[in-house]
């Protein structure tokens, strides 16, 4: 998997916060499947918790274009 010019942020169209469809579309997994297993989780009660870490160490949708910029300038 290609990972170059792919920056992790949140996603502007999520059902949330846009957490964990940001996280399948830099990964390349579908949406269902990843919200699935965070419910999987939940019920296990370590879902809720990693959920919540990722949405806070996320960065929201509208800094995905600086963070490409800095990303391209390392490169």
């Amino acid at each position: 998997m290609n990972l170059k010019n792919k920056v992790l942020s949140k996603n502007k169209h999520g059902v949330v916060s846009g957490t964990l469809s940001g996280l399948a579309e830099h990964f390349g997994i579908s949406r269902g499947r990843l919200r699935f297993v965070f419910i999987i989780l939940g019920f296990m009660g370590i879902g809720f918790i990693f959920y919540f870490v990722l949405w806070i160490s996320i960065p929201n949708y509208s800094q995905r274009a600086e963070l490409l910029e800095k990303q391209n300038s390392i490169d």
